[in-house]
């Protein structure tokens, strides 16, 4: 569930519960004289003498404000959003010294519904703290040059106008549940509203020392937890705030999602909590609030524990006229655990199993068996048919055999085997980045305590392998390591059919020295290599992710791209790119190569570097950071570099350099020194920047900007001219090419060594097109370069082929080609970092066949036809057996086949005083405009009558098509 679409829930049920309070108060009344000139004149009507009955949110209101009579400073009118527009109420404050013109308005209108909200220029009120049995309610709100907005359904938001701050408390404990629990129970509610020209309006519920009993009292004495109260088993109140704004949604303002973990510990014999949450859920449309614990228990002295996840109470939101809003605790319902688990240690035998829901509507299971001589697992994701999609499944199973495992030889041996199967499954590639970026490709490959971490592997699972229709999946996976495990490679490589075929693989590379079990380096390499062939696109990343030398951290990742299709890059990078580098889309955001040198206790050394190689630009970088401080004193230092190289059209760089050092003592800067400055060059050079000096509360900075040198003394040689080379691209043969039709519309059936002179290029078919096309220039834009060398600005076209007769180009079709843009056009340094490897520009045209005719084509049966026409030309006349007194089977010239190929009208023809009659079921759409008649008795009566004739012979050909 998204914050956002939670909040869109609970406004459309607000809004409705607005609706039908409005509707049930609205009245005609005169207008407030106190309104006239003023902003709300004709809009605001008389006061209501006191608070009318009405719905439940009428009564809350009442609950919280009082009666709004004459000594209220809030007063219920009536209100028309403009002069002559439909009745509504509006909740007014007024300036307590009685100023006509400080006002603050919510008006409502029924039909949506409208809210106004409206501030006198000028206003600044302030309604002290106003007490009202258990409610207390205070507000300030400034609007120096007026606030004048509407919100509803289908309207723009709007910035607030002013600033506003509206509170409403609740002070004593509510409770919801049953007296001997489970329940919850508060004690005491906090309602803020508040609104800021910067800011988005929002509004803030505040449950104060919220408390918990997830067991029931009698349970909870008998295994010794708690006390006797309604509380039992919950372990000290807690203050929880629910945030609703446009911006974040509706969320818990501590984390900024749906759910708010709680400190609840229930550690009884044989029962531990393994977390508590507050969520916020949707069910049905009602929200609703639950509380939710996972806990493990066993008995002692058994090898048997069992575990639940996500087991609790859940209560509904009310948002109804017929009832209060809030919760409502007589519809308490328990809340079926997510997942059930269970582990068994009972030598030689040991292993465990979890069953889970999943966010999907599906369900996941987990088992994990250690047999001594092998250790199986194997997960599971199945999801029923939902919403139309098809029921879809992954399993994925591994055997990891005890050490030393199967020898191969030369030290390597066979640890663990498995595999990947999917179906209606496809993978996420951003997700998978992602795993193997953050380095837990391992809840993928052969997971370690599965049982343990079942909710990370079955989560990562479903995330990287979502449901798909019509993708299926295959993947073995096999673990080798080396040296009793000292070196250890796993690997999976994951096919995702049918066409477009993907191919994935994953591999982790695992070193840990001099023991694996405790490790002094231990270097982790995951890595993630994907082919795909419909773009075609290569793609390799690895990560180094959990990675230390005697503690020290290594990080960083690799990256390797190359794509061709219609947007082609190159892409290779070790530690990121330059900070003005825009990244292709689908590269992720890599990680510098870094290495920590003695971090911690004041003193550290981090370095980190990056190179990377692009179409347009090479570059590279790194920066490090001293830090020795003891007791808040000591010295900090650091030189970062950036360096960027353009080799045409002549060699230039950049490189921008970052150095300083600091003295601090006591937390606080006593002196530092700092230089920031780019150097670029050779000829001419440019250094500028900015250098400071600091010492306790004296700062001096020094901005410059040198130049010195010149240009070359001979400058840089100009490209040569372009058509000498562009004659030779096109009168080369490979740049014309007779493309044969996608579509034939020949009749025409080759031999087998035409077929193969096709092939070949030695002839040509006779619907074939033309095409042009050259990789020299781009055609139709100016261009500045030529060969990576200045030339003067121009434009290249072609203006006609002539093929037979001249074509005027412009009437042509252009054939796009791929070009390299810092080839033929000049760019920036910024240009260089962000432009596309290749750009797509016309390079030649498309030639339609000169001079021909063709007809628009058509199938037709060919090879013979069957005809039943008295009298039949004895020359065409078989004998064959059938149902009519003369038949006959005649087959077609080879002159006739191909007038009927060529020609799209029917091969049909009336001549009086006969008429064809055809069925209508056998006609291609070519024969549309024949009149049609279905072949019936009844048939052949009405085409007589058409005739005048009832004695007219009536001719009937059948015509067959052949149907693909």
């Amino acid at each position: 569930m998204d914050p956002n679409e939670l909040l869109s829930q609970v406004t459309g049920q607000l809004r409705a519960l607005a609706q039908n309070a409005v509707e049930g108060l609205v009245r005609e009344l005169p207008e407030e004289p106190s309104a006239a000139g003023t902003v709300l004149a004709g809009r605001l009507l008389a006061a209501y003498d006191r608070l009318p009955p009405g719905n439940s949110l009428v009564e809350l209101v009442r609950e919280m404000l009082g009666d709004l009579d004459a000594g209220s400073p809030v007063r219920l009118h009536g209100w028309r959003r403009a002069p002559g527009a439909p009745l509504g109420v509006a909740l007014v404050l007024t300036d307590p010294s009685g100023a006509a013109a400080g006002r603050a308005v919510l008006g409502v209108t029924p039909g949506g519904p409208l809210f106004d909200v409206v501030v006198t220029p000028g206003a600044a009120l302030s309604m002290p703290p106003k007490a009202t049995g258990p409610w207390s309610a205070e507000a300030t709100i400034a609007a120096p040059g007026g606030w004048d907005a509407a919100f509803g359904p289908g309207l723009p938001p709007t910035p607030p106008g002013g600033t506003a701050t509206i509170r409403f408390q609740r002070t004593g404990r509510l409770a919801a549940g049953t007296a001997d629990g489970p329940g919850i129970s508060v004690n005491g509610i906090a309602l803020t509203v508040t609104a800021d020209p910067g800011t988005p309006p929002a509004v803030e519920v505040e449950l104060r020392e919220l408390e918990a009993a997830i067991l029931p009292a009698a349970l909870a004495r008998l295994i010794g937890v708690g006390g006797s109260g309604p509380m039992a088993g919950g372990q000290g109140p807690v203050t929880v705030t629910v945030r609703a704004d446009r911006a974040g949604g509706l969320r818990f303002a501590g984390t900024g999602a749906l759910q708010a973990p709680l400190p609840l510990r229930l550690n009884a014999p044989g029962v531990q909590t393994r977390g508590a949450a507050l969520e916020l859920t949707l069910d049905g449309g009602e929200p609703r609030l639950a509380l939710s614990v996972s806990v493990t228990a066993g008995l002692p002295g058994l090898p048997l524990r069992a575990s639940l996840d996500r087991a609790g109470i859940d209560l509904p939101v009310v948002l109804s006229p017929a009832a209060r809003p809030g919760l409502d605790p007589r519809r308490l319902r328990e809340l079926f655990p997510d997942g059930i688990g269970t582990e068994l240690n009972l030598p030689p035998v040991s292993g465990g199993g979890v069953v889970r829901r999943t966010p999907d509507q599906g369900y996941a299971g987990l088992i994990s068996i250690d047999l001594s001589v092998l250790r199986l697992q194997a997960v599971a994701l199945f999801r029923p048919p939902v919403a139309g999609a098809p029921t879809s499944f992954l399993v994925l199973l591994s055997a990891t055999f005890p050490a030393p495992g199967i020898q191969l030889g030369l030290g390597f041996a066979l640890d663990a085997v498995g595999g990947l199967v999917g179906v209606n499954r496809r993978v996420d590639v951003t997700a998978l980045q992602r795993l193997v970026c953050d380095g837990d490709a391992d809840r993928v490959m052969f997971p370690d305590r599965a049982v343990e971490r079942a909710g990370e592997i079955i989560e990562s699972l479903a995330s990287v392998f979502p449901v798909a229709s019509g993708r299926v999946l295959v993947g073995p996976m096999v673990r080798i390591t080396w040296g009793g495990r000292m070196v250890s490679l796993s690997g999976a490589l994951i096919l995702e059919l049918p066409a477009p075929v993907r191919a994935m693989l994953v591999g982790r590379l695992l070193v840990g020295l001099p023991d694996p079990v405790v490790p002094l380096i231990r270097l982790q390499a995951t890595v993630l290599g994907r082919i795909d062939t419909a773009v075609p696109e290569f793609e390799l990343l690895v990560s180094l992710a959990g990675s230390w030398i005697v503690g020290l951290a290594v990080r960083g990742e690799m990256y390797l791209l190359v794509r061709g299709g219609r947007q082609p890059e190159f892409v290779m990078s070790a530690g990121g790119f330059h900070p003005r580098y825009t990244r292709p889309a689908g590269v992720p955001a890599l990680r510098r190569l870094q290495v920590d040198l003695a971090p911690g206790n004041g003193f550290g050394l981090r370095m980190e570097a990056y190179f990377a190689v692009t179409s347009n630009a090479v570059m590279f970088g790194g920066q490090v950071q001293l830090e020795a401080m003891i007791a808040g004193c000591g010295v900090q230092g650091w030189l970062g570099l950036d360096a960027l190289f353009v080799f045409d059209p002549v060699f230039a760089f950049a490189v921008h350099v970052r150095a300083g050092v600091a003295v601090r003592a006591f937390g606080r800067r006593l002196a530092s020194v700092g230089l920031d400055f780019t150097l670029e060059g050779p000829a001419p050079w440019h250094a500028f920047g900015t250098g400071s000096i600091s010492v306790l509360f004296w700062d001096v900075e020094l901005d410059f900007d040198i130049r010195w040198g010149s240009p070359p003394a001979v400058p840089p040689r100009a490209g040569r001219d372009p058509l000498e080379p562009l004659r030779t691209a096109v009168g080369r043969a490979k740049a014309w090419v007779a493309e044969r039709p996608a579509a034939e519309r020949t009749a025409l059936a080759f031999t087998p060594a035409a077929v193969e002179k096709l092939a070949k290029g030695d002839i040509v078919h006779p619907d074939a097109t033309l095409r042009v096309s050259q990789e020299v220039l781009p055609l139709g834009v100016p261009i500045s370069r030529f060969e990576r060398r200045p030339v003067p600005v121009q434009k290249w076209t072609i203006k006609e082929v002539t093929l037979g007769t001249p074509q005027p180009a412009d009437g042509l079709p252009s054939l796009p080609e791929r070009f390299v843009p810092g080839e033929f056009f000049d760019l920036t340094e910024d240009q260089q970092l962000t432009e596309p490897a290749f750009v797509r520009h016309a390079g030649g045209v498309r030639v339609g066949t000169d001079g021909a005719r063709l007809g628009a084509g058509h199938r037709v049966d060919d090879g013979y036809e069957t005809g039943y026409e008295p009298p039949l030309p004895s020359r065409e006349f078989s004998p064959w057996p059938g149902l009519f007194r003369r038949e006959a089977v005649y087959a077609l010239s080879a002159a006739e086949r191909l007038e009927r190929w060529r020609t799209p009208e029917a091969a049909v023809r009336v001549r009086p005083p006969t008429m064809s009659v055809v069925a209508a079921d056998d006609l291609h759409p070519m024969l549309a405009d024949v009149s049609l008649v279905n072949a019936t008795a009844d048939a052949w009566q009405a085409v007589r009558a058409q005739l005048g004739d009832p004695s007219a012979p009536v001719q009937l050909v059948e015509s067959w098509e052949q149907r693909t």
